[in-house]
């Protein structure tokens, strides 16, 4: 069994005769650190109607709801959700352990909702966040992400990413695979391409307006970009062989992809601007699935050139190359934390494939998954707390979450046949 990235450049050659054949052409309360810390308390209460506007089927429930998930999954605070109101002193009477509460008032209007947060510091009874958010009713969860992040970055200085989304690849019928987006938690999911074809390992750019995917739609499997401000699309590298496994550098000029031009997997830039290609590796094994260092200057690759698949490190130039895994028979698409110190990767397990991680040194490999299904395709939150991979645990390949320790894994899609997923920068 191979990891699903490995998959492609390995048994692809495979559908691509297929595909010639089938297919058509303000204030900080909080600094963190270190990952290390303890989950800090917030309170959170049920937002309640104002009077004169429509109280909405379990408005204030989804509320609760959102925002709760939201704080959890920011990796700062341990969330408790309260059944009533809070009493009218609860900013100034600190009978909280908690650093801070969060409650407020709603109003639907017609198609408008506004929704008045007041998040308070427990421990002087000041006003951390207290704004009116007004939009679209069809907008509301869009709403309470926002008020999540501002809450987040009110408290801790550092934004939050209950705004990003996720792209990851949906299996159909007869082999289609379409590209998705859905939001962070799963909800709100689109597809984002209709071509009957197969659609492959879907890419962020850095500012969050553009998916580059490979695709089979043209036969040969090329590398295309989609515009979701403008909603167009067009063809960046159509090399003769695979044009797959693209990986947008942080400062947006270059995209990292494996060719096979070459009679077999190595490293390119593309230039995107300037469509320009330049090669990276240069060896007879295979070299794939770059994922670039946030500093711009380095990108983990996974190669078979020790004899079987490993992580290893170059310099952006393709020089200084150095092996990351020396543990495992078979390690596989590496992916570099925002935050700069860890890569997570896939390894070769008695039962099938786990998640790990490891230190960019080489040190603290860590296990985070437990053989429970096949567990690949891992992805890095835009703020490096956490991580999301495919799973057959329950059966079909589907997306779940978890944090950077392993901790609190959950299935966020369902109904289908999704995996590759690929975590957005944060999305205002």
């Amino acid at each position: 069994m191979k990891s699903e990235k490995f998959k492609i450049l390995c048994g692809v050659m495979f559908l691509f005769v297929i595909a010639l054949d089938g297919y058509p052409q303000t204030d900080v309360y909080l600094r963190i650190y270190t990952k290390t810390f303890q989950r800090l308390d917030i309170d959170v209460y049920p937002f309640v109607a104002e009077a004169g506007g429509a109280a909405g089927a379990n408005t204030s429930e989804v509320i609760t709801a959102v925002i709760s998930n939201d704080l959890w999954m920011s990796g700062f605070f341990k969330v408790n959700v309260k059944s009533r109101p809070p009493p009218a002193d609860v900013g100034a009477a600190g009978n909280s352990r908690a650093l801070a509460s969060v409650t407020g008032k709603y109003q639907v209007s017609g198609s408008r909702i506004t929704i008045q947060p007041h998040a308070l510091d427990l421990a002087s009874g000041r006003t951390i966040l207290k704004n009116d958010y007004d939009d679209a009713v069809a907008r509301q969860r869009y709403v309470l992400h926002k008020i999540s992040d501002d809450i987040v970055y009110s408290l801790t200085g550092e934004r939050g990413i209950a705004r990003s989304k996720i792209a990851f690849v949906s299996e159909k019928r007869d082999n289609v695979k379409e590209i998705a987006v859905m939001d962070y938690d799963g909800q709100n999911q689109i597809e984002l391409t209709n071509n009957k074809s197969i659609n492959l390992s879907p890419a962020w750019s850095p500012d969050g307006s553009k998916i580059c995917y490979s695709t089979f739609k043209d036969k040969n499997l090329d590398l295309y970009v989609i515009n979701l401000q403008t909603n167009t699309l067009s063809r960046l590298s159509n090399v003769q062989g695979l044009n797959s496994a693209a990986a947008w550098s942080p400062d947006g000029n270059n995209i990292a992809m494996t060719l096979t031009q070459d009679g077999n997997a190595e490293i390119y830039i593309l230039e995107v601007e300037k469509k320009k290609l330049r090669r990276l590796t240069y060896n007879i094994a295979i070299d794939s699935s770059p994922s670039w260092s946030p500093s711009n200057r380095e990108m983990a690759f996974t190669s078979d050139r020790s004899g079987s698949p490993q992580i290893y490190i170059m310099d952006s130039d393709g020089l200084n190359v150095r092996r990351l895994t020396f543990e495992g028979s078979y390690n596989d698409s590496p992916t570099w934390s925002p935050r700069g110190d860890k890569i997570g990767f896939v390894s070769r397990t008695a039962s099938g494939f786990d998640i790990y991680t490891i230190d960019v040194t080489g040190e603290n490999m860590m296990r985070l998954t437990d053989s429970s299904g096949s567990n690949e395709d891992p992805a890095w939150s835009p703020n490096g707390f956490s991580l999301i991979f495919s799973s057959t645990r329950n059966g079909r390949k589907a997306i779940y979450s978890m944090f950077w320790d392993g901790s609190d894994q959950k299935q966020i899609t369902s109904g289908g046949t999704h995996y590759l997923p690929a975590w957005s920068p944060r999305i205002n």
